[in-house]
């Protein structure tokens, strides 16, 4: 195991991709489930605080550290076991989901939640209950854990499978592979039933597992995974749409994902019809940006639509008939659709997803201002009020910013780009007045990076003093000492 106490060489480990920063003096960087292991327990028992570092490319200070010891994963990395007949993937924390994604591609598999970052570790996507485009037909992370080794704050290693060990009367039990018993309280909280990643995960009846998948390192430390894929699909559609009208860009995603929530519950070889496993949101001011990366987005649009879709040799003439004979009634600009069918095609289409996250964080480092961004979702009824409500804000604020969206999810990121003092503080006035309206619709405040150490007064808004004293039970009972992802979720 390597230790690092230079002030110098653990400055990489102290802040994340949204910029924040903390302090530490001692990096443990372990080899192995054991040295891991040793790691925790030499922290417990000390009392020292710490903090699990993942890939860093977080966007609410989750893995930075407030003062203690950290521990990277970056050298757990490995793909420990592929079983293609059970169609699971044993995997350590520190491996990059572009790793698991390039070794099941080769084989003929994908892994369904595709979250945009692909630098992000496995351990730091399960911490969040992280999520993607495909999951408005997959569902985020959570679906696809079938088990976990988790070594808890006091150094005991727990092996937690899903549908093994459930809430009874209020109590979680479960045994550690040492043959102790932990009790744990569980309170039904009332969690919107939309795509959410804000707080513990708590339901009567609960599967133990799901306490674990979005705690954000503050209940256990992850070392082994194991994930569910699936078989690749025999082709899929791509199409980038441009639109004239952002109220028939809102009526299009309305259209479209109401009718896909329908057809996604069939085989997508038994499907000839509108079936997006993909929808994908972009506002003017982004596509604004994104021209000078790709100059052939035509001008004058007001928004763009990113879809993929699922389909085999015998539908792709009726399915590619139906999205264009459905796009032309929504916008002029159909002698503009771009069209992906090839692989080289689909990762154009990646880049050009990815292009524009990438880009403002380049920008937010030079101006020296950290992004304020959205990460919110609302109940499907609500996100064409939500969407306008936003936008306005927005337009009257004179601060530039740029809107990408999981539409098919109802889940909008809302960046403003603040250069000077007074824009980020209006930034954050704006951010405020947004996610006021968030919950007044029923939604969340994370749909999908967490809480961590920036959003904690937006959780308490969200979900109140009591149900997040609940939580700070079960935080108790894991983690007497408040040590482990000290700040995370709660002070």
């Amino acid at each position: 195991m390597i230790i690092k106490t230079d002030p110098d060489t653990i400055q990489n480990y102290l802040s994340d991709a949204s910029n924040y920063r903390g302090s530490s003096d001692k990096v443990y960087i372990p080899d192995n489930s054991n040295e891991l292991q040793k790691a925790v327990s030499e922290c417990y028992f000390s009392k020292t605080p710490f903090t699990i570092s993942g890939a860093g490319t977080g966007l609410t200070g989750g893995r930075v550290p407030q003062k203690g010891a950290i521990i990277s994963t970056e050298n757990l990395n490995h793909i420990i076991q592929i079983d293609e007949n059970a169609r699971l993937a044993k995997v350590q924390p520190g491996l990059l989901l572009s790793e698991l994604e390039m070794e099941l591609n080769q084989n003929g598999f994908f892994f369904p939640p595709n979250p945009t970052e692909k630098n992000s570790s496995i351990g730091g996507n399960i911490a969040v209950n992280a999520s993607g485009s495909r999951t408005f037909k997959y569902g985020a992370y959570r679906n696809f854990v079938k088990s976990l080794n988790v070594i808890l704050p006091n150094g005991d290693e727990v092996f937690i499978p899903k549908n093994k060990y459930h809430v009874n009367n209020e109590i979680l039990k479960f045994s550690s592979l040492r043959n102790f018993s932990y009790s744990i309280p569980i309170y039904d909280i009332h969690m919107p039933d939309i795509k959410n990643a804000s707080g513990y995960f708590m339901k009567n009846g609960m599967d133990a597992i799901d306490l674990f998948i979005g705690n954000e390192g503050t209940l256990g430390v992850i070392s082994e995974a194991e994930l569910e894929f699936l078989p690749l699909p025999e082709k899929v559609l791509g199409l980038i749409v441009f639109f004239d009208s952002v109220d028939k860009l809102l009526t299009f995603v309305e259209n479209i994902r109401i009718t896909s929530k329908i057809n996604n519950k069939l085989n997508y070889q038994d499907v000839s019809d509108i079936s997006a496993r993909s929808i994908e949101l972009y506002d003017a001011h982004a596509l604004k940006i994104l021209q000078t990366y790709y100059p052939q987005i035509p001008h004058n649009v007001n928004g763009a639509v990113w879809i993929e879709q699922e389909m085999t040799e015998q539908n792709e003439d009726d399915i590619i008939f139906k999205w264009y004979t459905l796009i032309a009634d929504f916008t002029k600009f159909t002698d503009f659709i771009w069209t992906a069918l090839s692989e080289n095609e689909h990762n154009t289409f990646r880049e050009f997803r990815h292009q524009l996250p990438l880009h403002i964080s380049e920008q937010i480092l030079k101006v020296g201002f950290r992004k304020v961004g959205t990460d919110t979702a609302v109940p499907d009824d609500k996100f064409i009020p939500f969407y306008k409500f936003a936008k306005s804000l927005l337009d009257k604020s004179g601060i530039e910013y740029a809107i990408w969206s999981h539409a098919g999810n109802s889940h909008l990121h809302a960046n403003l780009l603040p250069n000077s003092q007074q824009q980020f503080d209006d930034s954050v006035k704006i951010y405020d007045e947004i996610i006021h309206q968030t919950l007044i619709f029923g939604g969340t405040v994370s749909a999908e990076h967490g809480i961590g150490k920036l959003k904690k007064k937006y959780l308490i808004e969200m979900y109140g003093d009591e149900a997040i004293d609940c939580m700070r039970t079960v935080k108790k009972v894991l983690d007497p000492y408040n040590l482990l992802g000290r700040g995370n979720i709660f002070d």
